[in-house]
């Protein structure tokens, strides 16, 4: 098990939904205009082998994503049209898992983006995403 914390300046994320508090806490910092999501893997995100869960990671990246595109669309709704991960490395309960990301393509209806998960100074996930913009 490793020993971090939660980092300074995060604090903690308040939830549009239901399912984000069951997979929470989830973190948040603001530095500008820039957010960076993150998460201390627990127990509770842990799957049979000790390991964050897949599912977990997929899921938080997705409520990271899906909020930091929703901010640069101005707070319009917007949703996952596709969202594909890969399982670079292992997540451990202990971990600060942070998202880093970058937009690849801002359209007048939908928004690319391209995300990672990172623990411990490496990769654990990478993701290509599409969301659409749907209005108010």
């Amino acid at each position: 098990m490793t020993s971090a914390s939660i980092p300074e300046g995060f604090r903690p994320f308040a939830a549009r939904s239901g399912y984000v508090d069951k997979i929470g806490p989830l973190y948040f910092k603001r530095d500008g205009e820039q957010y960076t999501y993150g998460f201390l893997a627990d127990e509770s995100h842990a799957n049979a082998n000790g390991i964050v869960h897949g599912g977990m990671m997929m899921s938080f990246l997705d409520e990271a994503l899906g909020n930091i595109i929703w901010r640069l669309v101005g707070r319009k709704r917007c949703a996952t049209i596709s969202l594909n991960c890969d399982f670079v490395s292992a997540g451990r309960v202990g971990d600060w898992i942070e998202v880093n990301y970058e937009i690849s393509r801002h359209g007048v209806s939908v928004v690319f983006i391209r995300g990672e998960l990172v623990a411990r100074g490496e990769k654990i996930m990478t993701a290509d995403g599409i969301w659409k913009i749907i209005g108010k």
